[in-house]
């Protein structure tokens, strides 16, 4: 009996990564004004950066319970076992389609993981690093599960926000709040809660004062360099490589490359954001 890991658009694995790392995708659907896009990294990330700053509003969606139970009912044809890895149950209603979908399929080896901590982008895909790693050494799907409940919360992932446009234009933030942190230069560090949700830890005054907070957070942590640092960009890389330089002055090795933020999480942050996600030591 083999083991199927499964994910979502949110966790930002390209196409050759999916196939290096053996790891199926349901595509979450994004709106696009009176079009519907399947995000399943076949359509380049530049061209919904290209309908963002034109002005379009793009929305997230969650895939039907009909995806996943289509995953999960060849698996079961296969007498394979699952373990999915999801965006955060905070961000999104794909974890509770997957959990319909189990139910529809009646199939008891399929395993949901909740991103939590690890809710989305680079900090999902750190996840699904490690149960495909789990999977290599030949550990069951209740295993894998079990080890991807405690790894989460050692994920950690911060991003600083370049503009506030995109947050009012998902309703996150109010147009009259937008414009006047703009006047300041504000611009938020966001990281995740425990339970999977979005916080702000900073709000610094100027791109200056943002990046000496960022490399500040991340030199705080005792990073497990046994696993991937990942550093990550919007839409450009500007901001991503001069916060890597600054790491690296401070000590803080990035051996990865520059990963782009896909637009399941791109359409809310907005161009020239740029972060880093990495894994603590326990």
């Amino acid at each position: 009996m083999s083991v199927r890991i499964v994910t979502d658009s949110a966790s930002d694995m390209s196409l050759d990564e999916l196939e290096e790392k053996r790891v199926e995708l349901v595509p979450m659907p994004l709106l696009c004004g009176d079009k519907t896009y399947i995000d399943d990294k076949k359509t380049p990330m530049a061209a919904f950066w290209q309908m963002m700053q034109e002005g379009l509003t793009i929305k997230t969606s969650q895939p039907s319970p009909e995806a996943f139970a289509r995953c999960f009912h060849q698996a079961r044809e296969a007498g394979d076992e699952v373990v999915c890895v999801l965006i955060s149950s905070k961000l999104s209603g794909t974890f509770q389609g997957a959990v319909l979908a189990r139910t529809m399929e009646e199939y008891e080896p399929v395993f949901l993981v909740d991103g939590g901590q690890a809710a989305a982008s680079a900090a999902e895909k750190l996840l699904v690093y490690r149960a495909c790693q789990l999977r290599d050494e030949g550990k069951c799907a209740g295993e894998i599960a079990a080890d991807l409940e405690a790894f989460r919360n050692r994920i950690r992932l911060f991003a600083c926000l370049d503009t506030l446009e995109y947050l009012v234009r998902g309703g996150r933030l109010s147009r009259s709040a937008a414009n006047i942190g703009t006047a300041l230069q504000l611009k938020p560090i966001l990281s995740l809660t425990q339970e999977g949700e979005i916080q702000v830890v900073k709000k610094a005054l100027g791109s200056k004062r943002a990046m000496q907070d960022m490399v500040s957070l991340a030199s705080a942590c005792a990073v497990d360099e046994a696993y991937p640092v990942i550093p990550l960009f919007a839409e450009n890389q500007g901001n991503c490589l001069a916060y890597m330089e600054e790491l690296r002055k401070a000590g803080l090795t990035v051996s990865e490359e520059p990963r782009g933020i896909g637009a399941t999480i791109g359409t809310y942050i907005g161009p020239s954001a740029y972060g880093l996600a990495f894994v603590e030591k326990a």
